[in-house]
């Protein structure tokens, strides 16, 4: 994603920003290309654009903004990819599109920024949306009663994932999810220059590594690695960056480094000829305190919950690749998606709990609705700040729409009998015991905040970051 400014100026008497800061951050984000433009529209009206390009496609560099021959994120707000959004500058009046189907509404402008703030500070259980949800939950393969006998005839979790795999509908299920992730991961990893950082201006092929991995050795983030390692040219190596916040003991050796390592060996069997780079990010107090207050409240903005900050402050240093070297690739694979839709939250076993089958969908599918909100704005402008661009696969169009039609225990199957580490995110699990990922494929999930020890689970995620109020 590039660094775009748009600023719309209703009286003659205001004045362009000169705000640096804002300045110098869009331009992190578009390293490549940075233009000014401004527009006179009426005598009440001026346009100022500001466009800076993250050269990720094409052959060659274009210019941002464009411009036709005649020369034609202080209060801050995101705007929800819910909707597609037009504004009459004049009228002052929004006009919204919804993406699945030909609903259009007006809003005030007034009302419609109201109304967006309103929604963007709500913690996760007020934040709600209705919608109509097909309740055709029949089970006409017999697939959850041949599962929940699999549960009670074996307790090895390994044992289980092959035994379920067995299961015709399952096991085809698994093929067809493979082959739309691997056309995810192939469009992700084959449409950019193929250069790092340091060779993007030179004429030489690069054998160094464009591609790297947010890697916490998890499920959704190995089995990326192990995709990627089909379409990356064999002479360039994989970064895999895992960060690790330092304990009150002193030691970097958190859950998401131990699980980092075990993945990453496992890798080097299964891809042998690749070269992994395992690039360990150790993050101290000291320096933490001041990228937070500095720099990554900037970023996160205008989120404001110390959850919005750890997983920015994560997600930041990761980005950034500073280990022992630093990572010179461009293109970032994250597993963002995963866990919406393949049920990887404990909200999702509590709502199966509660209300079955019907009340784990509408779970599953609320959190799908707010992905927007809650998440993406956010990890993209933390991630572009290094001038790397943020790929994910599991939010591929064809490939979240095949999964959002399926039956949930298609997807995850939150009984007690498997438990965790089995049924939550079964479909991936038996995607990487497939794929021969044997060890990777019980990893219990862990949410990154306290994976990587920058949170505490004693600590209320809603409540309001010191740095962001």
């Amino acid at each position: 994603m590039c660094g775009i400014l748009c600023e719309i100026l209703f009286h003659p008497s205001s004045s362009i920003t000169k705000d640096e800061e804002i300045i110098r951050r869009l331009k992190n984000r578009g390293p490549n290309c940075f233009q000014l433009w401004s527009l006179q529209v009426s005598e009440d009206i001026t346009l100022f654009f500001c466009g800076a390009v993250l050269w990720t496609q094409g052959p060659n560099l274009t210019k941002q903004p464009l411009q036709d021959d005649k020369g034609r994120k202080y209060p801050c707000l995101e705007i929800p990819s819910l909707n597609i959004h037009k504004l009459n500058i004049e009228s002052k009046k929004i006009l919204t599109f919804n993406w699945h189907n030909e609903d259009s509404r007006i809003y005030s402008l007034d009302s419609w920024y109201s109304t967006i703030q309103i929604h963007q500070n709500l913690p996760d259980e007020q934040f709600r949306f209705e919608e109509d949800i097909l309740e055709d939950l029949n089970d006409e393969n017999g697939v959850i009663d041949y599962i929940n006998q699999i549960s009670k005839n074996y307790t090895c979790k390994q044992t289980i994932l092959k035994e379920i795999l067995k299961q015709d509908n399952l096991s085809t299920m698994v093929q067809s999810i493979l082959l739309l992730l691997e056309k995810s991961v192939k469009i992700r990893l084959e449409t950019h220059p193929n250069k790092c950082i340091k060779c993007l201006n030179t004429v030489n092929e690069c054998c160094h590594s464009t591609v790297g991995i947010l890697f916490s050795g998890g499920l959704d983030c190995t089995i990326l690695a192990y995709l990627a390692d089909k379409f990356v040219p064999e002479n360039q190596p994989i970064d895999l960056i895992n960060v690790a916040f330092k304990t009150e003991n002193g030691t970097y050796d958190v859950p998401d480094r131990v699980t980092g390592r075990q993945s990453y060996n496992e890798l080097k069997q299964k891809c042998c000829s690749r070269r992994w780079v395992f690039h360990e990010v150790n993050v101290e107090k000291k320096d933490l305190e001041i990228s937070q207050s500095q720099t990554i409240a900037d970023l996160v903005y205008p989120r404001r919950t110390i959850l919005d900050e750890s997983l920015g402050t994560a997600l930041w240093y990761a980005a950034w690749g500073m280990g022992h070297t630093v990572s010179p690739c461009r293109v970032l694979l994250l597993g963002s998606g995963a866990d919406e839709l393949f049920g990887g939250y404990t909200r999702h076993r509590n709502a199966y709990k509660r209300q079955g089958w019907s009340g784990l969908r509408k779970e599953m599918m609320l959190d799908w609705s707010r992905i927007s909100y809650r998440n993406l704005a956010r990890d993209n402008r933390v991630i572009c700040d290094h001038g790397r661009i943020p790929r994910l696969p599991y939010l591929d169009e064809e490939f979240s729409s095949f999964i959002l039609k399926l039956k949930p225990w298609f997807k995850c199957f939150p009984s007690e009998q498997l438990g965790m580490g089995v049924g939550d995110k079964l479909m991936l699990r038996l995607l990487a015991m497939h794929l021969g990922l044997t060890d990777v494929a019980i990893l219990p999930k862990r949410a990154l905040q306290f994976g990587t020890r920058i949170a505490n689970k004693k600590q209320n995620g809603n409540d309001l970051s010191k740095h962001l109020q």
